[in-house]
């Protein structure tokens, strides 16, 4: 059984949810994506949110299941 349709993520919170999972801190992540880490906590909340999650672990664990933990090696 499931939980119904999930809202779509944005773009931008797909982006965050992508880089968080796959080891970057929130820091890193407002770095690179050239945003506050308010903007980034945000975005990461709201996917949260809309994916009907409570923690990062279950964070983690959605973005492994759906193939976005992989990083692109740009360092």
């Amino acid at each position: 059984g499931g939980r119904g349709e999930q809202a779509p993520l944005s773009p931008r919170e797909l982006e965050v949810v992508r880089l968080f999972a796959g080891g970057m801190t929130m820091k890193e992540i407002a770095e690179r994506l050239n945003r506050s880490i308010k903007t980034v906590s945000t975005q990461k909340t709201a996917a949260l949110r809309k994916l009907g999650l409570a923690r990062d672990s279950e964070l983690f664990q959605y973005a492994q299941s759906a193939g976005l933990s992989h990083l692109s090696s740009a360092q």
